[in-house]
């Protein structure tokens, strides 16, 4: 089990970076998920299940755990971006093996994008928009 853990810092935890992600990451979709990637230094994880979409808190935990254990046994074969993924509606009704083979598809066609490196500083960003023709 040492390889393929799920350590504290492969998560995304902070609203920061989950906005982020949704500002400025790359986005990728299937019928029960959208993912969205933006560059980092580490393979990490974050994940949204609105409560709208699955009301109910067990199923939304199960899609969850089903969601972390697939990256869990990917990370170290994933590219080091920071990985999002939101549960859309049509999730509510899958079986949890459909919602496993769908985010198996989801961490392929996210892997495969390339999101640009994030920015650094404001400084970056006015040197960046200095420099663009």
């Amino acid at each position: 089990m040492g390889a393929a853990r799920f350590p504290r810092a492969a998560r995304i935890l902070a609203k920061h970076e989950f906005d982020d992600a949704f500002r400025a990451g790359l986005s990728a979709g299937s019928k029960l998920f959208r993912g969205l990637v933006l560059a980092a230094d580490s393979a990490r994880l974050g994940i949204t299940v609105p409560k709208r979409a699955v009301p109910l808190a067990t199923r939304r935990n199960l899609i969850k755990r089903i969601v972390r254990e697939a990256f869990r046994l990917r990370r170290a074969s994933l590219p080091c971006f920071h990985y999002v993924v939101v549960a859309r509606g049509e999730i509510a009704t899958a079986t949890p093996t459909a919602v496993r083979a769908e985010i198996e598809k989801l961490y392929d066609r996210l892997a495969a994008l390339k999101p640009a490196p994030a920015p650094g500083t404001i400084a970056d960003l006015s040197r960046a928009a200095n420099t663009a023709p």
